[in-house]
């Protein structure tokens, strides 16, 4: 395998979009292939892309959050099907905001209990906004302190979009499914992870708290300006989802390196098993992960733009029909990006992990599907 053309890639057509840098690795079947990192970490001062630097990986912590929430569902602990009413009676009497035929929203009472499979999913109701009254409620009862699980307990305060099990809405489902986990096992999220997932990985540098021992290696944060072509310096430890200081967002609040956040990938790509061969999830469970969850009806308004040719799965997309989607990439490879693009992707049919960092946003559609192009056109290469 050669990697020219992808060096390439990162090397000059990302900056002429305006990307600052990037950090890419691969692995296949355990072991690295690719590495490397290209461009700027700062723009103002110049300096490199360190290949040790903490990222704000964003919705690629939906992946870690799912793999925790399937651990207790091998141990018992909970089953997909049981109402999250069960765990939070909070959610017992949920209410649906509906627009009626005189286009005024009218709320009226859920049909349909949320599901621990309708979190997994994405088709609980909930949206992504996060100008919520219960949020900013927890947030003046708590002195912004909000533990994660005030947080959990309130968000059935504002109406649900659409009914549990209605369509696919990207949103909270996976902050409440993190709850769930922290719940269930007693532990703060993170260190549930950290015990359960990153600690069994060799993982040392995942956490959702940004320290002082590391806030050095914390990576820039850039916002894409769509106008002048070029990046926008923001806060490197702002996150719109850490809602206050004890706030651990499973859908969107870890940090990681790429050096970390591979090993999380490999082992999803080897049937659970860590390239030190630690187990975290089992080959049923991974399949579990990466089998499509949608109906026909939900999947409308999952399956477009960055995901046409898509299944979602249990908090990944799923690769099904790679003409569709016009991509190189294998039908069953299966992953997420978060908002800086962060991007992970686990091909168990290649037993190939691949985890890459941008953190500039507004540029994962345009990327992301020629990335997976550039790297999958590389494989034959001698």
């Amino acid at each position: 395998m050669k990697f020219d053309r992808l060096k390439d890639f990162l090397d000059y057509y990302l900056p002429m979009l305006g990307v600052p840098g990037s950090d890419t690795v691969i692995y296949k079947d355990h072991e690295e292939i690719f590495r490397h990192t290209s461009g700027f970490d700062n723009l103002k001062y110049r300096t490199p892309m360190r290949d040790d630097a903490i990222h704000h990986i964003y919705s690629c912590t939906k992946i870690a959050t799912c793999v925790a929430a399937l651990q207790l569902i091998e141990r018992g602990e909970i089953l997909i099907n049981d109402p999250v009413h069960v765990y939070f009676p909070e959610y017992k009497n949920l209410q649906v905001a509906r627009r009626g035929a005189d286009g005024k929203i009218r709320l009226e009472k859920a049909r349909n209990p949320i599901l621990i499979r309708h979190l997994f999913s994405m088709t609980s109701g909930l949206d992504y906004s996060l100008r919520r009254a219960s949020i900013d409620r927890v947030k003046k009862a708590t002195g912004g302190v909000c533990p994660t699980l005030d947080i959990i307990r309130a968000l059935p305060e504002d109406p649900l979009i659409c009914e549990p099990g209605e369509r696919y809405c990207y949103g909270l489902s996976h902050d409440i499914l993190g709850g769930i986990v922290e719940l269930i096992s007693g532990m703060k999220l993170g260190d549930y992870m950290k015990k359960n997932i990153f600690d069994p990985l060799g993982m040392k540098d995942t956490t959702f708290e940004i320290g002082q021992h590391n806030y050095e290696r914390i990576a820039s944060q850039y916002e894409y300006d769509s106008v002048g072509r070029c990046a926008i310096e923001v806060l490197k430890d702002s996150n719109a989802m850490r809602f206050g200081s004890e706030y651990q967002s499973g859908g969107a609040g870890l940090i990681s390196t790429v050096n970390d956040f591979i090993l999380l990938t490999d082992a999803l790509a080897n049937g659970g098993v860590g390239k030190n061969g630690a187990r975290i999830l089992s080959g049923a469970s991974v399949k579990l992960l990466s089998s499509p969850t949608l109906t026909p009806e939900q999947n409308v308004t999952f399956e477009m733009g960055l995901n046409l040719g898509y299944d979602y799965g249990l908090g990944v997309r799923v690769m099904r029909d790679p003409a569709k989607a016009g991509s190189l990439m294998p039908k069953g490879a299966f992953g997420w990006d978060g908002k800086k693009m962060s991007l992970s992707v686990s091909d168990p049919e290649n037993k190939l992990a691949i985890f890459h960092v941008e953190e500039i946003d507004g540029m994962n559609a345009i990327l992301i599907p020629r990335l997976m192009n550039v790297i999958y056109s590389c494989l034959d290469e001698e």
